[in-house]
């Protein structure tokens, strides 16, 4: 006889589909309910022992056996601050947004002797803020992972249950915005030896000047996009390769205007050749040539990008007219092989006589490529003498992180991503946060954790100093 399978472990019908997502999504709803009451005891707990800290005694306890010590809490009336001078007075009803869904919370009240009730400085509660910090580390975690305001808003809706607001991400990001500028200005107290300088191109929404009124009649900013870049200054350690970003300025243009700007921040954080810095790696760009001319850092050293002359020269392979696409790639392939043996001599005077002889080898078949290679050759040599001071030092440096500037594409990648997916920025308080935390959760950290960059941000999110 046929076995025949049984209908409802064999339907792979959308219906069937549906009723799976439709009772786990119940199961989901039911754990939530479930648990919300622990939850919610664990946090009105919580608050009653912060209020008796304040007060100075448990709930029940007689004041008349007590002495006096000063409380955190301050009467905005009499200015009272003992604690016998505080007794409680009831509870009022609140909501607070959590990654548990939402909680109602009976936050207990005090009251002056006077008759007036003091604000109590909760450690587990702001004031007027309904998001708890468990999702500010998740706005701050999807943020850096390159999320938008919107999507950041889908994924946390997914989670709890509950929808949160554009604004409310927003605000939260805004909040990371005033850390990142903060952190910016702080000075510098262990400066790199190498800080690689670059620049990151992207739309900005930039003002007008103009002012219109949108639907509802409220009169706005006009904004144009602008295809603007950002100039970025990160620390390396030439021992480690730990990076870090140390400033960061937003221009009009990639111009020594731009540049100065940002070299007077490293400035300004006490980043010069006294307190260590020894060497600048660059692409070449014209705009900072002339701004390193203007700041004075000391005699701290230059190194061009070899990677960026690599592929210069590599642009300038002409070839000749008559050659077919696979001679032609044979031709740039033979440039490309001569070149990159420049760069790996042992010393300063091999490499030199290595270009001497590619220079004899091509100038006459590819004279441009000849030309760009030569053009501030020196520079691109700069890293042979600072291995060398290093090594007279005491120390190992390694040339990898002492002559290219591609250690920077781990954290462009993540800063191009950023940006691709906002299409535009509509602030510089946006721009960044967003550049920040992307920078924060790219750097090296505790290998044994991915998350633990998020638990310092979010405490001085909390932080009111």
């Amino acid at each position: 006889m046929p076995i025949v399978a049984h209908p409802a472990t064999s339907d792979k019908s959308p219906r069937r589909g549906n009723l799976c997502q439709q009772q786990r999504e119940e199961l989901r709803q039911d754990v939530m309910v479930a648990i919300t009451p622990t939850v919610e005891a664990m946090f009105n707990s919580g608050l009653e022992v912060e209020v008796a800290t304040h007060v100075g005694r448990s709930k029940g306890q007689h004041r008349a056996s007590l002495t006096a010590t000063v409380s955190p809490l301050l009467c905005p009336f009499c200015s009272r601050h003992m604690t016998l001078d505080f007794v409680r007075n009831g509870h009022y009803q609140r909501t607070l947004l959590t990654m548990w869904g939402w909680l109602h919370l009976a936050v207990p009240r005090v009251e002056c002797v006077c008759g007036h009730c003091p604000p109590i400085p909760f450690s587990l509660l702001d004031r007027y803020d309904r998001l708890w910090s468990d999702l500010d580390a998740a706005i701050v975690q999807y943020t850096a992972l390159a999320l938008s305001l919107r999507a950041v808003s889908a994924v946390l809706e997914l989670q709890n249950g509950q929808v949160v607001s554009i604004g409310a991400v927003q605000r939260r990001v805004g909040r990371a915005a005033v850390l990142a500028a903060r952190e910016m200005a702080r000075p510098v107290s262990d400066v790199p030896p190498v800080i690689m300088l670059d620049a990151l191109w992207g739309t900005f929404m930039a003002e007008t000047g103009e002012r219109k009124r949108d639907k509802k009649g409220r009169l706005r900013k006009v904004k144009r996009r602008q295809t603007v870049p950002v100039l970025v200054a990160y620390g390396v350690d030439p021992q480690t390769g730990e990076k870090r970003l140390l400033a960061w300025v937003q221009g009009k243009a990639e111009d020594a205007a731009a540049w100065e700007r940002l070299l007077t921040k490293l400035h300004e954080r006490g980043v010069h050749y006294d307190r260590g810095l020894r060497l600048f790696i660059h692409d070449g760009s014209s705009g900072l040539e002339a701004a390193l001319e203007v700041v004075d850092f000391g005699p701290v050293r230059r190194q061009r990008c070899i990677f960026h002359k690599l592929r210069n020269v590599l642009r300038d392979v002409v070839g000749q007219a008559e050659m077919t696409r696979d001679e032609k790639r044979e031709r740039v392939t033979a440039v490309l092989h001569d070149a990159c043996a420049i760069y790996e001599a042992p010393t300063a005077e091999e490499a030199r006589q290595r270009a001497a002889a590619f220079r004899a080898t091509w100038a006459a078949a590819e004279p441009k490529a000849v030309a760009t290679l030569e053009r501030d050759f020196a520079q691109t040599l700069t890293y042979y003498g600072v291995i060398e001071e290093a090594q007279a030092a005491g120390r190992t440096w390694l040339e990898a992180y002492l002559r290219t500037t591609s250690g920077l594409e781990r954290f462009n990648r993540g800063l191009r991503i950023k940006w691709r997916q906002a299409g535009a920025f509509w602030s510089e308080g946006g721009l960044m946060a967003a550049f920040w935390l992307v920078t924060q959760e790219w750097a090296d950290h505790d290998k044994t954790t991915r998350t633990g960059w998020i638990a310092p941000i979010v405490a001085q999110m909390l932080d009111p100093g």
